[in-house]
């Protein structure tokens, strides 16, 4: 085992590349992808990528004339390096990974006490969106396994709403989620984005 952790952790790529494909472990990438996003070469990718795969960590598959890599389902660590990996990431740069690419989705965001280690307070992920209860348990999960270091995954509480609902509440001042966003750490709206740009 301790040749996997010495391969785990001896590169910065490597750690570039653990911290971008863990939380999204949706979506595969490309190679040109990864440069892209990360700012690396592709050689420098290639070889982690592939030292990664050798080691189980991640899948390649084919998909047309390019081979993409996700974190494979099937390493019995992955959920493990993944908490790890979460607890030295940032709660936006965590709520942007798991939901990078998810369809239908308005807006979501993580309030509460989710900083620091483990605290007695509720963290709140919340999402707006018109999202199938299959994308909404994804993203919990991707969010409870990545934040697992900072919040009690029992005081992790989830909110799905539909936008017209979300809407209806925001109007309401004396809301209970009004007040909640009052302690929001991190906010995604990709539609909002896509409708700007």
């Amino acid at each position: 085992m301790s040749e996997v952790l010495a391969e785990l952790f001896s590169s910065r790529v490597r750690a570039a590349v653990l911290a971008h494909l863990l939380p999204r472990p949706h979506l595969g990438f490309s190679l040109t992808d990864l440069s892209r996003r990360l700012e690396l070469p592709i050689s420098s990718l290639q070889h982690e990528c592939y030292k990664l795969t050798r080691l189980g960590v991640l899948r390649d598959r084919r998909e047309g004339a390019s081979r993409l890599y996700q974190p494979d389902q099937a390493w019995p660590l992955l959920p493990s390096l993944t908490s790890f990996v979460g607890g030295a990431l940032e709660p936006q740069t965590i709520l942007s990974a798991v939901v990078d690419g998810v369809p239908g989705l308005a807006e979501a965001m993580i309030a509460g006490q989710v900083t620091g280690t483990p605290a007695a307070g509720r963290g709140y992920l919340i999402l707006v969106g018109d999202l199938s209860i299959e994308d909404v348990d994804a993203i919990f999960g991707r969010v409870v396994t990545l934040l697992a270091s900072r919040v009690d995954p029992a005081r992790l509480e989830l909110a799905f709403f539909r936008p017209d609902d979300w809407q209806t509440r925001m109007a309401n001042s004396t809301d209970f989620w009004v007040d909640v966003l009052t302690e929001r750490v991190a906010r995604v709206a990709p539609a909002a984005a896509d409708a700007d740009g």
